[in-house]
């Protein structure tokens, strides 16, 4: 009997120092006054490449409209993509992609993301770098229905 109290009693002082412990490092970690900010990226230059219709693959007759805008990395990349004309290829490649999707992969938000993930890839590997960084920092859509 003896024996059990010492057990609970050094169970219930390992868990209160468990909490303890707990509680004092999660505050040290959430606490910003130490002068640790969080940084918070600004977004880069935004160039709008339009608005697209496309039939989709698949089975019946399915159409895809959508408006598409690229933030690219700096202004140096802006230039780059204005400057050679790229924006009939970027258009050009966007549309083939679209082509290629059917209509059951685009009904989620997984499927919307995916598709946006597949154009970036495509356009950072035809498109110059800048200074060794791809140029298409993210791909967002302004609008995008199905029918």
């Amino acid at each position: 009997m003896k024996r059990m109290v010492i057990f609970i009693i050094i169970g219930l002082v390992l868990f209160g120092a468990g909490i303890g412990g707990g509680l004092y490092f999660g505050r040290g970690l959430s606490s910003t006054d130490d002068g640790v900010q969080s940084v918070i990226a600004v977004p880069g230059p935004v160039i709008s490449v339009g608005e697209f219709t496309v039939n989709l693959a698949g089975t019946g007759n399915r159409i895809l409209s959508f408006s598409v805008s690229l933030e690219t990395l700096n202004a140096k990349a802006d230039d780059i993509i204005k400057k050679q004309n790229w924006l009939t290829r970027i258009r050009h490649e966007i549309l083939l992609l679209a082509k290629d999707r059917v209509f059951e992969d685009l009904t989620k938000a997984e499927g919307v993301i995916m598709f946006g993930e597949q154009i970036k890839r495509t356009l950072n590997t035809i498109l110059p770098t800048t200074n060794g960084e791809v140029a298409i920092v993210r791909v967002m859509f302004e609008a995008f229905v199905l029918q």
